[in-house]
């Protein structure tokens, strides 16, 4: 292993005295991750971190390997496969998280949810600005530990034109500078001419909710072309909830080719690396929410830009934590070093371990924590009193999750023990030869070392000190408000140089930009840079901006 790397305290980092003695975890969580980073065995000089002029991300949602890149036919995927074939398929590639706002979070912040403070699922909705529908606690933002920001503020401040289509739901706030573009007509194409870009492309059509909502459509598969999982029964209503799911993976692959299409269009197809990935597991029960590989590992693709050669396949393990780091690096930018994840590359040999967490689901609490390494699975139940399948409201919409509801009530197993039994407090799976993770060994005194190095590798990526599901909401809420009333926002300075108007903030954490008044969106401002503000501009509006503090704007004379 690589020896660990030492960092110093964030000089911004001040402690906060509080009557809450476990304020400072907030702060510990980014030194923590610093010196406990998990190794990856990379080797740049012979794996070089490929240069490119734009990336676009093509991001679907609740899917794992149910694609024929990975073996499963059933689905027809003419354009996914194709560009596959121009490109590496990855075939470790983890969420860290094993549902959506999380998982987000961590791919817009490149840092593990649970400490950061947005691990609970929907601790923000924008639609209910007050209180929380599941929990009846204040809709909050997790603070963002020093260092830590959208990693498209980086792409934006060196001039890449940065623009999402169009699902947002980090589990926070989004940021007011994240993007030049955040809508369902946001496209390279409204870029400045010439303009770098960073894309991206969401598709909800495999979306969970997708599997009811679209039962009934119109689909030529047939229903004994497929097997149905071990983790789910034998039964019709099951494999037509299968059948659902893969005619909307032959919806998704239209769509993909529409964009593909766009960027031959523009002649940008050979030039731009092009990303494919699902921001968790599948959508059925014992996938989505579980900290498996059934909830966890998700399809990857990338399709490198011009004169970048890859292999057709790639086995080392990655996670989302890599995403940010990757594409900055790809695109000439050099990641914070607060980003514990490494650029992925061609030929990357990626993480020794990936850690996932899972807490609060909708309106039910729970709390498990997970190291996978290439061959075992660690997992770790924290709520042993409840049973591993939750009795979310959400997810009774599926058939599939009556069914299950239906065998349990039955008395039949192992749908009884999954719905109303408690959970062992060790998961132990050998994924090499269990790869539905079925049977468990933390049991089988064969496996005693390997359990026990596992336990410490997982205390060392969860210490109590600074994974923040050790906390109850109510108290992490307040904990929250007293750090960011502690360290509220200044505001933006402007000011005139030599070289023109500058903004600029005391705090290198907080994110400024500008805009003429009566302009919707802002405009980023890189520190010691001069603004294109208008020369005949005689007011600017300034903001200042963190995540999980209120922004701050001001109106300033332009001097």
């Amino acid at each position: 292993m690589r020896a660990e790397k030492k960092y110093s305290k964030p000089s911004d980092a001040r402690e906060v005295k509080d009557r809450h003695s476990r304020l400072p975890i907030v702060l510990m969580a980014s030194s923590f991750l610093f010196g406990c980073v998990a190794p990856h065995n990379i080797d740049i000089q012979s794996n070089p971190v490929p240069k490119v002029p734009s990336v676009v991300w093509l991001v679907c949602e609740d899917q794992s390997m149910f694609m024929p890149i990975y073996g499963d036919s059933t689905a027809r995927m003419p354009h996914l496969s194709a560009l596959a074939k121009d490109g590496t398929i990855f075939d470790s590639f983890y969420a860290v998280a094993p549902v959506c706002a999380p998982s987000r979070s961590s791919i817009l912040t490149g840092f593990q949810p649970a400490l950061m403070g947005s691990h609970h699922m929907r601790a923000f909705q924008a639609k209910q600005p007050e209180v929380n529908t599941h929990t009846g606690l204040q809709i909050y933002s997790a603070p963002a530990p020093p260092g830590i920001k959208a990693f498209t503020e980086h792409l934006r401040v060196q001039g890449v034109y940065c623009t999402n289509n169009a699902k947002e739901d980090y589990n926070f706030k989004t940021p007011p500078l994240a993007w030049d573009e955040s809508s369902t007509n946001a496209h390279w194409r409204n870029r400045p001419s010439g303009a770098p870009f960073f894309s991206v492309f969401n598709f909800n059509v495999c979306h969970e909710s997708q599997v009811w909502k679209r039962a009934d459509q119109p689909c030529d598969l047939l229903t004994d072309r497929f097997i149905v999982p071990p983790l789910l029964p034998e039964n019709e209503h099951v494999r037509d909830d299968l059948k659902t799911n893969y005619c909307n993976l032959e919806t998704l692959d239209k769509q993909i080719g529409e964009i593909i299409s766009q960027l031959r269009e523009d002649g940008l197809y050979d030039e731009t690396t092009i990303v494919f990935y699902s921001d968790h597991g599948g959508p059925f029960p014992r996938f989505k929410r579980a900290l498996t590989d059934a909830g966890l590992r998700v399809p990857l693709v990338i399709k490198w830009g011009r004169d970048v050669q890859g292999p057709a396949r790639n086995k080392g393990m990655f996670s989302f934590l890599d995403l940010a780091p990757s594409v900055l690096a790809w695109m000439g930018i050099s990641p914070p070093p607060q980003l514990p994840g490494t650029p992925i590359t061609p030929l990357g040999q990626g993480n020794s371990e990936i850690h996932g967490a899972s807490d609060r689901f909708d309106e039910i609490n729970d709390r498990v924590r997970t190291i996978r390494t290439a061959q075992w699975r660690l997992i770790r139940n924290d709520m042993t009193n409840t049973p591993a399948g939750l009795d979310l409201t959400y997810r009774k919409q599926m058939r599939t999750t009556q069914v299950i509801d239906s065998l349990s009530m039955a008395g039949i197993e192992p749908w009884r023990t999954w719905k109303t039994g408690q959970r062992p407090r060790w998961e132990l799976y050998h994924t090499s030869e269990d790869p539905w993770e079925l049977t468990n060994l933390s049991g089988d005194t064969t496996w005693a070392d390997t359990l026990n190095s596992l336990k410490q590798k997982l205390t060392l990526a969860f210490p109590e000190s600074s994974d923040l599901g050790a906390m109850d909401e109510a108290s992490m809420i307040s904990m929250f408000h007293d750090l960011v009333a502690t360290e509220a926002l200044e505001a933006a300075r402007l000011s005139r140089a030599k070289e023109g108007l500058i903004v600029s903030h005391s705090n290198p954490n907080v994110s400024v930009g500008w805009r003429v008044l009566g302009e919707s969106n802002w405009h980023i401002a890189a520190s010691g840079r001069p603004i294109s503000a208008p020369k005949e501009a005689e007011v600017l509006e300034l903001i200042a901006s963190r995540i999980g503090w209120p922004s701050k704007i001001s109106i300033v004379n332009v001097p």
